[in-house]
């Protein structure tokens, strides 16, 4: 299998960042156009991408939970152990699914 092409890993970045942002907003089912509009991509590369909005909705929610992780790793290093749990729950209470925003 060959590696994808440099604009559709961009073009992937970009609808996973709007889709975040929308999702946030409008919750799981906000409109698929409005997160392709945020994204400045057209409906056909989003659908490219993620077939279904479970998908799409999935593929970020994974995103998120992977930084968490990664800052995790990041953070064992810190010399406060307490400040870096406080970084950490703050980076972690952004990460919640859009339907528990409220």
């Amino acid at each position: 299998m060959r590696k994808p092409r440099v604009d559709a890993v961009r073009n992937r970045e970009r609808v996973l960042e709007a889709a975040k942002k929308v999702f946030s907003a409008g919750g799981p089912d906000a409109s698929l156009e409005a997160v392709a509009r945020e994204a400045g991509v057209g409906i056909g590369t989003l659908y490219r991408h993620f077939p279904t909005r479970e998908a799409l909705f999935e593929a970020v929610y994974r995103r998120e939970v992977q930084q968490l992780a990664d800052l995790a790793e990041e953070l064992k290093e810190q010399p406060d152990p307490v400040e870096a749990l406080r970084r950490w729950m703050r980076s972690w209470r952004s990460v919640k699914p859009a339907s528990d925003h409220g």
